[in-house]
């Protein structure tokens, strides 16, 4: 039982849980929880023999784990086990390529260097752990009754923590009782999603009105409690949790009860909770993924061309294994003085088979995957340091939180966007209302354009209208104090004093600051207050409200049913103190309000113009006509209402709602059902409409990134006419667009109305043709444009598609609507969703991504636009208002919109365009090396020998090429930024994958096949009938082909820095340096004897002769082709790139006549 004071409530056992909890019981920890629920008593166990503990361990690793964990992990990977699949092979004596030893270099230098990464990121995370663990926490103990000071680490599940004011909360906690005379307390959770503003939390209202009055320690006898507390299974949903206490009546807990781990506690001097989740089973740990990852679209096409590598590399296998048998065959019989006879031809050609596998195994680029992983944790630090993408104003970086799709960005063709704190400020203005049918303008101008949206820049601005019909008492109305009043008490505002910041009961007029949890309301509040309307208490059950006739009122709140994403609307029940009065006001979309008047009680969803005069009151026709034009003007609209009950009634229905909060079965259902119960017959008080400024830079982002090619579609949950107008004014839509909208109530409607528009558009597409046709260009060159794949707007018509969330319900289910609005929307230039849900934004945007077979990017700012997020191909969080709910799912995240189009046409361009021409790089240099081997296999009987000894075999791939290509694909640029974001066409490059495509993969191995045959002839026809021998031989065709590779990469690389000189003349410095000094050394290698070769070789001047010409008739023939491209068939980007030459010669030219005529000296001289 739950005894406090003179309460008891007696909860027994409960073996068969309510289902969907989970059944826990402190007593009998070593049990295992049922899927279910979880048991808590009080009490019913000492603090210590808790087994659930408060700690956090994020490490992997310990000191003594470490070398077998690590090992076992990194024996998963594939490259790894291909590593020791060669190794296992090189120890057959028959298969034997080269020393035993020397096979371990490879795998043993991945593992050590990936030990040492792995070492370095469980260092920091355990610091991180331990700084954590080690925050002190107040815990109550039993044996001394008193709280004692402990870490973190030491509080269990079950016990009953003191956080005092602007503390740090140690555990997932149910509150139990609060400081604050309402019971309430104020929480900040920034650390957990972001959001600065303060929200509120309430005490368990059993526990707390009968709390002991006596002022001990604890506030009440925590010795005397003793009861059962159920509750959810541990989840990441931080907005959900629910449960009760078992007692004579049953209390309903839910998650305005339940303060969470790393909040901070604001405003309040100390609450007492219980631990009900703790350590690992934290709302804020389950929610704390880490960085993402994702496999890029690039990542995927590789690896169709590494199982080529590997058809390949069997090919070459089977080639060499059935030249060795024929081979074999040929000498039976022939006294050969170097070949013993040991095996059949046929089992000679076995094992010759797999000796080929281990001799070219560096076909196969599995140097390329770790090499990837570098270049683009590079790449992300380089974007993160963009100075360009920093906002300076909220202090706020650009951050990638993916670490593998950076390249994904330059392959974009679909951009959803939210609307409210994406596309606008989320800043709201008041700016003008309708109230009991007259439209108060406070100086809107409703003759504008919506255009003019954007220019509505000035504060607040008092009606005077309004402002007399408040003053003169013979005018006032009592719809107009009921409207103001229920933007008053229909909230959710923390009130605070100025200076102070703490919540008192009463607070001058003058001093009050409010607290809003979302801008709307922050607006809405202000402009009541504009009006002498101020909420100057509140407090769980009571507020009181200064008016500028009546004076203070004050009044009961009795429930508050809080604003949902299914109702779109937000209700408070309230009772005035002085005239017992009981008052449901209500307030929310419009669609919602109307649907709940008195009026409109057929259930079914009433959109704009469809209310009849003879069935609605004037006013409410009226007051959708101001919400219509509120609208036009890109406005945000609320509707708000009110409705009077009798106690009689409340009873009964508060009966049927907290019977609904203690129900674990269909819990949701029966909530909404009774919240409908008191949601009806309202009486419409009026409508706000409140601007949301369009963010800086929104119309030319949008304009450009239509320039360059990528369709942007805009998902929001307002008002059609409100999409409408920020469409116009962000530039998403143009004033002579033809605009086609789908709203439908049917899926019959809704059907006729998607042939009827693809018949428009067929019909609009064949004229288009005919006159395409008939018209002929003036000049025979093309354009640049033209040379890029089109022109600047993609889709050929000019025509926009609007639709609502209601038909987007219609069309999703049935497979032939979908592709028939995917084939209208692909001729249009813009598209909007509008009243649209967030599960009907992420299926928006799956439907694109999926049946299109598209790259997607989705960027919101809100919890509402997680969803739509994590479904894209890309997601994006813009840092706002609304938390950091987005930010935390999404891939990178930025402070404001117009920072996309750098991010996708500057960083997306490059990362691409780098990442592509690395990856066929790899493929030639691997198979250029393997194919020179091979050449040597048709003069030895296919004997899998190899004339190049076994560590610089090895370090080929390790480190003589290693580093030019990744300096080159981190640092490399084919354009300029200001080029890219000038001429934004250049971005089509990467979303058609032209850089990377299948005929560049088979011409770059063809090219191979061609440079190695030059490496390896040039020199045997050089070296033909002279004593050279094997190992002279391997050291000429090892550096021609290293070389060859690197002079290769310098043809390829477009932007020139100290860095590139210095990796790329370096490597091949360092392959040099490296064999002189290794050459030097007598190494005893059994098979090739490298001691001395390289000084001996160096004597003959074949040598230097052949290391000056390989190179060049390697390498002629690419860089003719080159030349002949750039000079009579020149892609956009050298044509682009050419201009840019240009430009900077001539920039050159000037500062050089200004320095000869002495201008840049006059800084000097003044």
């Amino acid at each position: 039982s739950i005894t406090c004071g003179n309460f008891v409530a007696r909860g027994g056992q409960m073996d068969d849980g309510p289902p969907g909890y989970r059944r826990f019981t402190s007593q009998s920890v070593h049990l295992p929880p049922t899927p279910w629920y979880r048991k808590i008593r009080i009490p019913g166990f000492t603090r210590r023999t808790s087994a659930y503990t408060n700690a956090v361990y994020t490490t992997k690793y310990t000191v003594f784990n470490f070398v077998p964990k690590n090992l076992w992990e990194q024996f998963h990977r594939g490259a790894n086990l291909y590593f020791i699949f060669i190794i296992f092979l090189n120890l057959v004596p028959e298969l034997e390529v080269f020393g035993k030893e020397i096979a371990f270099i490879p795998v043993l230098f991945v593992l050590l260097v990936t030990a040492v990464k792995d070492i370095f990121e469980d260092y920091r995370r355990y610091r991180s752990d331990k700084e954590v663990n080690s925050k002190p926490a107040r815990v109550y103990n039993r044996e001394t009754r008193s709280f004692e000071v402990v870490q973190w680490k030491d509080v269990r599940l079950g016990d009953f923590v003191e956080v005092l004011c602007d503390a740090q909360i140690p555990a997932d906690i149910l509150l139990l009782q609060s400081s604050d005379t309402g019971g309430v307390c104020y929480i900040e959770t920034a650390t957990l999603d972001g959001e600065t503003n303060l929200k509120q939390r309430q005490a368990v209202l059993q526990t707390h009105q009968h709390q002991s009055t006596a002022e001990d320690v604890g506030f009440f006898e925590l010795d005397a409690l003793h009861g059962e507390v159920y509750c959810e299974q541990p989840h990441e949903k931080i907005y959900e949790f629910n449960g009760y206490i078992a007692a004579e009546e049953h209390v309903p807990i839910t998650r305005s009860n339940l303060l969470l781990r790393s909040c901070v506690l604001r405003n309040t001097a100390s609450v007492i909770g219980l631990v009900v989740y703790a350590g690992h089973e934290t709302k804020a740990f389950l929610n704390n993924s880490g960085p993402r990852y994702k496999r890029s679209q690039l990542e995927k096409d590789i690896n169709i061309d590494v199982i080529a590598q590997v058809v390949i590399l069997i090919a070459l296998c089977l080639i060499g294994a059935i030249g060795n048998g024929v081979w074999s065959d040929m000498q039976v019989g022939v006294n050969t003085p170097y070949f013993i006879q040991r095996f059949s031809p046929a089992t000679s050609g076995f094992i010759t088979f797999w000796s080929f596998i281990i001799l070219l195994q560096v076909i196969i680029p599995i140097s390329l995957y770790v090499s990837m992983e570098i270049v683009k944790f590079a790449q992300v630090y380089f974007i993160n340091w963009d100075i360009s993408m920093y906002h300076k104003a909220t202090d706020t970086p650009f951050q990638c939180r993916a670490l593998n799709i950076n390249e994904d960005l330059g392959q974009i063709a679909y951009v959803f966007s939210d609307k409210t704190g994406t596309l606008t400020e989320n800043d709201m203005v008041f700016r003008c209302c309708s109230i009991g049918g007259v439209n108060y303008a406070h100086s809107v101008n409703f003759g504008s354009t919506a255009e003019s949206q954007v220019s509505l820049k000035a504060p607040l601005v008092v009606d005077n209208a309004l402002s007399d019909a408040l003053l003169d008492p013979s005018t006032r109305m009592d719809c107009v104090e009921d409207f103001f009043l229920n933007i008053a008490l229909c909230n959710t505002v923390v009130i605070a004093s100025k200076g102070t910041h703490h919540t008192l009961d009463t607070i001058l007029p003058e001093d009050v600051v409010y607290e809003a949890e979302s801008p709307d309301e922050a607006a809405l509040i202000e402009a009541a207050r504009a009006y002498g309307y101020i909420l100057t208490a509140k407090s769980q059950h009571s507020a009181t409200v200064h008016t500028p006739h009546r004076g203070p009122i004050r009044f009961k709140i009795l429930k508050t049913l809080e604003f949902d994403s299914v109702r779109k609307c937000m209700s408070v029940v309230v009772q005035e103190v002085d005239t017992n009065r009981l008052v449901l006001y209500s307030k929310g979309a419009d669609s919602t309000i109307y649907r709940n008047l008195s009026r409109h009680q057929s259930g079914l969803p009433l959109l704009s113009g469809q209310h009849k005069m003879a069935d609605s009151d004037p006013k409410e026709i009226v007051t959708e006509q101001h919400l219509s034009m509120y609208s036009r003007l890109g406005l945000r609209t609320l509707c708000l209402a009110k409705r009077v009950i009798s106690k009689e009634e409340y009873q009964k229905w508060l009966h049927s709602y907290t019977q609904a909060q203690l129900s674990v079965v269909n819990k949701e259902d029966l909530l909404s059902e009774s919240v409908r119960g008191i949601e009806r017959q309202l009486e419409l008080l009026g409508a706000t409409g409140i601007e949301d400024r369009l963010q800086d830079g929104v119309p030319e982002t949008i304009e450009g990134l239509r320039i360059a090619g990528v369709n942007v579609w805009v998902l929001t949950g307002d008002k059609q006419e409100t999409a409408i107008s920020v469409g116009h004014s962000s530039k998403l839509l143009s004033a002579g667009m033809d605009i086609m909208v789908l709203n439908a109530t049917s899926q019959e409607s809704c059907m006729e109305m998607l042939m009827s528009h693809r018949e428009e558009i067929n019909q609009q597409l064949a004229s288009h043709s005919r006159s395409s046709e008939q018209s002929s260009p003036r000049h025979p060159l093309l354009s640049l444009h033209s040379v890029l794949g089109g022109s600047v707007s993609a889709p050929p018509l000019n025509r926009a598609l609007v639709l609502d969330g209601l038909t987007i319900e219609h069309i999703l289910p049935h497979k032939a609507m979908r592709a028939t609005l995917l084939e209208i929307a692909k001729h249009c230039r813009s598209v909007l969703c509008c009243r649209v849900t967030p599960l009907q934004k992420a299926e928006v945007v799956r439907l694109v991504k999926e049946d299109l077979g598209v790259m997607t990017l989705a960027v919101g700012d809100g919890a509402n636009d997680v969803s739509m997020i994590q479904t894209a191909n890309v997601g994006v969080g813009v840092a706002g208002r609304e938390g950091n709910q987005a930010v935390i799912a999404s891939d990178f995240s930025m402070a404001r919109f117009r920072f996309l189009e750098r991010l996708l046409l500057v960083h997306g361009h490059w990362c691409y365009s780098r990442l592509a021409n690395m990856m066929l790089y790899f493929f030639y240099k691997n198979v250029a090396f393997a194919a020179v081997l091979f050449w040597y296999q048709l003069f030895n009987g296919f004997s899998a020998s190899t004339p190049i000894d076994g560590v610089n075999l090895i370090i080929f791939n390790l480190i003589y090429t290693s580093l030019p290509i990744l300096v080159v694909a981190i640092a490399d640029q084919d354009l300029h930024a200001e080029t890219l974001l000038r001429d934004k066409c250049y971005y089509r490059q990467g979303q058609q994958s032209r850089v990377y495509t299948r005929w560049r993969f088979w011409l770059t191995m063809l090219d191979a096949l061609y440079e190695s045959a030059v490496v390896f002839f040039i020199a045997y026809g050089v070296y033909f009938n002279t004593d050279v021998g094997v190992a002279e031989f391997g050291v000429v065709i090892n550096f021609s082909i290293v070389i060859t590779t690197s002079l290769h990469l310098a043809l390829e690389t477009l932007h020139w820095t100290w860095v590139h000189h210095l990796v790329l003349w370096g490597s091949i410095v360092l392959t040099f340096t490296f064999n002189m000094i290794y050459m030097a050394i007598d190494t005893k290698q059994s098979i090739i004897d490298t001691y001395w070769v390289l000084y001996v070789a160096a004597t003959n001047p074949a040598y230097w002769f052949v290391l000056l010409i390989t190179p060049i008739i390697a390498l002629l023939p690419r860089l003719v082709a080159k030349v002949i491209e750039q000079e009579w068939f020149p892609s956009c980007v050298q044509q682009a790139r050419a201009l840019e030459g240009r430009s900077s010669r001539y920039q050159g030219h000037l500062l050089g006549r200004a320095f000869s005529q002495g201008l840049c000296a006059q800084p000097h001289t003044a």
